[in-house]
């Protein structure tokens, strides 16, 4: 089962409404207000959504993180089993759903750009494309991992990348918090702990042998076909 880790990554923010009118447009944003570039760090607020009350007016502070994967090398076989792994800190409270969704901030090829500010919204596919189920980052040290869908193993394959922002549920779902409130989830982006994971089968040998097409065929002489590149010096 190959795991492929994360090419680039980013962790961004925005606190609104100053200059926005409500939690929709501070949503929708031009660009983050600061952003941490391919960190490792152990402990980041990876998605989130906040709402602070006060004589100003309300106060609304947005978290998304984005990670590109390079596929390379996977496009031509059968990926099934498509996950995202990450390891939560105790650092995380409040609501702690979240959804992946499709992204194209780090450029159109695996030659990956780095995250900019401008890509806060316009780069995230609309309308939402989703790359998983909600799911929870609890507040805990324990590996996990949600499912991602058909559609990013089809984008993963298609563009040999698969490119993804994680958002809190309100987020993704343009939910403004009816109360105050603070709804962070941390994640521990060191030491590899975050990744994509899947099982992988190869395309194979693609010709026929013997009058008998490739796709009736799993084994010539006891040799898996997806090990088999010739058949008697015969590409």
């Amino acid at each position: 089962m190959p795991d492929i880790y994360w090419d680039k990554n980013a962790s961004g923010v925005l606190v609104g409404p100053s200059g926005f009118e409500s939690f929709s447009t501070a949503r929708q944003a031009e660009e983050s207000i600061s952003q941490s570039i391919n960190t490792t760090s152990s402990n980041i607020v990876a998605s989130g959504v906040i709402r602070s009350g006060g004589r100003g007016g309300t106060l609304y502070g947005i978290r998304r993180s984005y990670f590109a994967f390079n596929f390379t090398g996977y496009t031509s076989g059968t990926i099934t089993n498509l996950a995202f792994h990450f390891k939560p800190t105790t650092t995380s409270s409040g609501t702690l759903s979240n959804r992946l969704a499709q992204f194209e901030g780090f450029g159109n090829s695996t030659n990956f750009n780095n995250y900019a500010a401008s890509s806060w919204w316009a780069d995230i596919t609309s309308p939402l494309v989703p790359y998983s189920a909600a799911f929870n980052i609890n507040d805990n040290t324990t590996a996990s991992s949600v499912s991602l869908t058909a559609q990013a193993i089809t984008d993963a394959q298609s563009d040999s990348y698969l490119q993804l922002v994680l958002m809190n549920v309100g987020d993704y779902n343009n939910l403004s918090p009816l109360v105050d409130g603070t709804n962070l989830s941390y994640l521990n982006l060191s030491s590899n702990n975050t990744f994509v994971r899947f099982t992988y089968v190869d395309a194979g040998y693609p010709n026929t042998v013997n009058s008998i097409t490739s796709g009736n065929i799993s084994k010539i002489n006891s040799i898996l076909t997806a090990n088999i590149q010739k058949v008697n010096s015969v590409d």
